[in-house]
């Protein structure tokens, strides 16, 4: 018997830019708030302005132009037509940097993650969210024979795979990635004080309104809460810096009594089975915080966290379950909270 519950491929970091339950603290008028939606999810931004320009549609125009280069969901993107085998495909800058930082994290982290894991999403019903089941050993054999970002090249500007099969998912990354594109875009043209989230994932620079860095949510992970009831575990000072999340307990489904995850093992095409139900990545960059985040569910918490502490200029913030059905947390030395 298989029972169906809410899907939401990344961890949601709650998006909070002035934190208004601090009190007796000028605030700056000159700060402009402004929202949309891009790549089947939201996005909010709060930045201090000029003239109190509003700057949404340039902002539509970077996330459309990033959409039709990685979004799996175009059917006119870039990584559309490479998925399709369209070997006349230019490849452009945020292909290539994407492929680049992708191979790093794939790397780093013993092929955990790895995007050409698309197949294998897609066999066990995750990918589209419809049919979701346990493959057959057979099926997971036969696709991980063409799983592994060691099997594709950049040649001449074109993508080249060792077999036509091989297809890609940057959902684990490109949301991280969108939200340095639009951060860069804001820095090229002189803003110092941004908060940008989407689809849960952000990136921040300066101080907020009142003067104090930004601050972030990150939610408990609670099976099956709808978005009106999450409830905010911890918040997280940010300046500077990147927070992404990811975690088990949104994107599941259970069959014959066990959970399934959608956080795929590249290396065994299952879901890894572990006590960590979420993690939060602070890194630079929001495109290797975001797909850190991800290699490590699929690491696990001791190899996980091993991998973040090792790491400079990286911290993490990991909520995993305890054998008496209670959650507890580990955070790397450096990462920092307000209670």
């Amino acid at each position: 018997m298989m029972k169906l519950f809410n899907y939401f491929f990344i961890f949601f970091a709650t998006f909070l830019g002035i934190c208004s339950c601090q009190q007796n603290k000028p605030v700056d008028l000159s700060y402009v708030k402004i929202q949309g939606f891009a790549q089947g999810t939201t996005w909010h931004i709060s930045y201090k302005s000029f003239n109190n320009e509003n700057l949404e549609k340039q902002v539509d125009s970077i996330l459309r132009v990033f959409d039709n280069s990685l979004s799996a969901y175009n059917s006119i993107s870039q990584l559309t037509k490479i998925n399709n085998n369209d070997t006349s495909v230019i490849v452009d800058k945020y292909f290539k940097n994407i492929l680049e930082e992708s191979k790093f994290l794939y790397n780093l982290s013993n092929h955990a993650f790895d995007p050409t894991i698309s197949p294998l999403v897609s066999a066990w019903g995750f990918s589209k969210h419809t049919n979701l089941h346990v493959p057959s050993q057979k099926e997971i054999d036969s696709i991980l024979q063409f799983v592994g970002l060691d099997k594709v090249s950049i040649v001449d500007n074109k993508v080249v795979k060792t077999d036509p099969r091989i297809s890609f998912s940057f959902n684990a990354n490109a949301q991280g990635y969108s939200v340095d594109v639009v951060c860069d875009w804001f820095k090229e043209n002189g803003y110092t004080d941004y908060l940008v989230e989407i689809g849960g994932e952000t990136r921040s620079c300066g101080l907020n309104s009142i003067g104090e860095p930004w601050r972030v949510g990150i939610e408990r992970p609670i099976d099956g809460v709808t978005e009106n009831d999450r409830v905010i575990q911890t918040v997280v000072p940010l300046s500077g810096k990147s927070l992404c999340t990811s975690g088990n307990y949104r994107n599941y489904f259970i069959e014959d009594g066990i959970k399934y995850s959608h956080e795929l093992d590249p290396n065994t095409g299952y879901p890894k089975r572990d006590s960590l139900l979420s993690v939060a990545i602070v890194a630079n960059t929001a495109v290797f915080a975001d797909g850190l985040a991800t290699a490590v569910m699929v690491l696990g918490l001791d190899k996980g966290y091993s991998l973040v502490d090792s790491l400079p200029d990286t911290e993490g913030y990991f909520i995993y379950a305890k054998s008496n059905g209670k959650f507890d947390i580990i955070s790397t030395k450096g990462f920092q909270t307000v209670e």
